[in-house]
């Protein structure tokens, strides 16, 4: 008999009408209490097959059911799985997640909307323009319960191999065969090997809770953590007490790399909250320690001074790593504002360290774990300021690489109901769209259907257009002197994010004139040609004033894209010029020089 004969009254006209039963919020009925006492107490999807699981029945353990599943008070023993017949077992049913179409709103009467474009059939908004799904957000077959599983395999990889050997989770099949590797005693996972316990430091014995000296892989310890709150384990009763050379670390991340971070955050949470939280968390102080260490490497404390040494960022860097494995067993943490704290710390480590391949794997693990909190641009919060703060990486990552970005978020808040900050954040979100507009998965796409290709781009456009139209006095900029040495004229907009956020619109422009296809052949492509030129004049303007580290190394970003376009000899030399200056002065990009990769793409380029 088919489900639909089987289903309610209620859910049969449901099906038959096309429309989706209400999703129940994740407080209200996602989490279930059924299930055997052995799974919940290991936090495992339980298939609830009697008399034993799959779960117990692959472990060959004895399965358990309690009251707790709504039965006799008198729990109901198995026989061991062994001695049974087997049966079809899935660690995890197969949910797909649906995320609904969000739409942007706005009142035409207040601020009138310019439209100079087409915009994409089917959308009276420029921001309703469908934009192309995260190939992350699309490729799986099972919910959002297996993130911090992935998530766990990345870490895994790299603290036991220094690299990712995992087999790929792109599948439902792929994640089943891996659970129950992980899942069964005495068996473990591809990428990772049996290790003894951790030691982080000669006073681990005396603080066994805060050091979390387990296994992540080894069998559940025989407490009843539904009984006892979890946080012992993973949060310190008292704060952590540095080392004398590790204040000038930790001083260096509340001082300056914080405000990294916190370039588009009012409430600066990352300097003035998240090291509030690492002094009773290990992990978030050694992602902490092992990120300023790292930039005292490359800059030191005083000009002359010895650089720290890079295998203490190393050392901090892999038990931030260890200890984020065994930390994920405890549920409780894995919904803990010190994860994601913790997480994203550990890919802006990356960012500063060149790790390459490293930086977007773990990338990838930031946006699971966000996927799996419905994290997104307007939670609020310090999940809003971690959100910002890894799209900006991942826009990046995806422009050097010339892939999507991994984000699925649209927004949804309105320009009427933001503040400066908000509509600053804006133009972050707008940019990933036009890098993924420029990516080659996008383009290819866009040889066989030229014509959603332009619409899109002209839909792009009108979403720039409207944020132009839209930011407040705050983002206009203040008088400066006319005259001027440099190639480009000094564009000072204060405060800084405002100015930054001018530069990434200028970017976003550049990217969506440069791959739009020209339907009005030459005329149209010499008009691109002059707003590309204003808008890298725009770039350059801005770069001249930044003078904080924060604006100088976004800075260093747009430059490098808008000097990719610039066909200015002098223009050229100047954005060189402050690329390399502002290298000099963040220390970042450690493993190349952007200046030295213009030059080459300029020598195959003649102006």
């Amino acid at each position: 008999m088919s489900a639909l004969a089987n289903a309610t009254p209620e859910a049969s006209m449901a099906a038959l009408s096309g429309v989706r039963k209400a999703r129940k919020s994740r407080g209200r009925g996602l989490r279930t209490t059924t299930g055997c006492i052995v799974c919940r107490r290991r936090h495992m999807k339980c298939d609830e097959v009697k008399p034993a699981c799959g779960p117990c029945g692959k472990g060959d353990r004895e399965c358990v059911y309690g009251a707790a599943n709504g039965e006799d008070d008198e729990p109901q023993t198995a026989r061991p799985a062994s001695s049974q017949a087997k049966t079809s077992v899935s660690a995890i049913p197969p949910i797909t997640k649906q995320y609904p179409r969000t739409t942007f709103t706005s009142n035409p009467d207040s601020r009138p909307m310019p439209r100079p474009w087409p915009t994409t059939p089917g959308t009276d908004d420029g921001l309703m323009g469908a934009s192309p799904q995260s190939t992350f957000s699309t490729s799986t077959g099972y919910g959002t319960e297996v993130a911090p599983l992935r998530w766990f395999g990345l870490l895994a990889g790299d603290a036991q191999n220094g690299d990712l050997n995992l087999p790929s989770l792109d599948s439902f099949s792929d994640v089943q065969r891996y659970l129950s590797r992980v899942e069964t005693p005495g068996v473990v996972p591809d990428a990772a090997t049996p290790h003894t316990p951790l030691d982080f430091g000669a006073d681990a014995a005396q603080n066994q809770s805060r050091m979390l000296p387990i296994s992540a892989l080894a069998p559940t310890p025989s407490i009843n953590v539904l009984s006892v709150d979890e946080q012992q384990y993973w949060q310190s009763a008292e704060p952590i007490e540095l080392k004398d050379h590790e204040h000038d670390m930790f001083q260096r991340f509340v001082l300056v790399l914080s405000s990294w971070i916190d370039m588009f955050d009012s409430q600066k949470h990352f300097s003035a909250f998240v090291p509030r939280l690492a002094i009773r968390n290990e992990g978030l102080m050694k992602a902490i320690l092992a990120l300023g260490s790292r930039h005292l490497s490359l800059k030191p404390v005083h000009s002359g001074e010895a650089a720290v040494d890079r295998t203490a960022a190393v050392q901090y860097y892999y038990e931030t790593l260890q200890y984020l494995q065994n930390a994920m067993r405890y549920t409780s943490y894995k919904n803990s504002l010190e994860l994601l704290a913790t997480v994203l710390i550990v890919s802006l480590y990356e960012m500063i360290d060149g790790a390459g391949k490293g930086w977007e794997r773990h990338l990838k693990g930031v946006f699971w774990i966000q996927r799996s909190r419905d994290i997104n641009g307007e939670s609020g919060g310090l999940e809003q300021a971690i959100w910002w703060a890894w799209l900006r990486q991942d826009v990046w990552a995806a422009f050097r690489e010339r892939r999507r970005c991994f984000s699925f978020y649209k927004p949804t808040k309105p320009y009427q109901a933001m503040d400066l900050w908000d509509m600053a954040s804006r133009v972050v979100y707008i940019l990933a769209q036009c890098v993924n507009y420029s990516s080659d998965e996008e383009k290819q796409n866009g040889d066989r259907d030229l014509a959603s290709r332009i619409m899109r781009a002209n839909t792009l456009l009108n979403m720039l257009e409207e944020w132009r139209s839209s930011i407040s006095v705050h983002f206009q900029p203040l008088p400066l002197p006319t005259h001027s040495e440099k190639a480009f004229h000094p564009i000072w907009v204060h405060p800084p994010a405002m100015g930054v956020s001018l530069q990434m619109y200028s970017m976003a422009r550049i990217l969506l004139l440069i791959h739009q296809p020209a339907a009005g052949g030459y005329l149209e492509y010499l008009g691109r040609d002059k707003i590309i030129a204003e808008c890298i004049d725009y770039i350059g303007g801005l770069a001249l004033k930044a003078s904080d580290d924060a604006s100088q190394l976004m800075s260093t970003q747009c430059l490098y894209a808008a000097g990719l376009y610039c066909n200015d000899l002098a223009k050229r030399r100047c954005i060189a010029e402050l690329i390399s200056e502002f290298s000099e002065h963040t220390g970042w990009p450690s493993n190349t020089n952007l200046a030295e990769e213009l030059e080459v793409e300029w020598s195959r380029h003649k102006p």
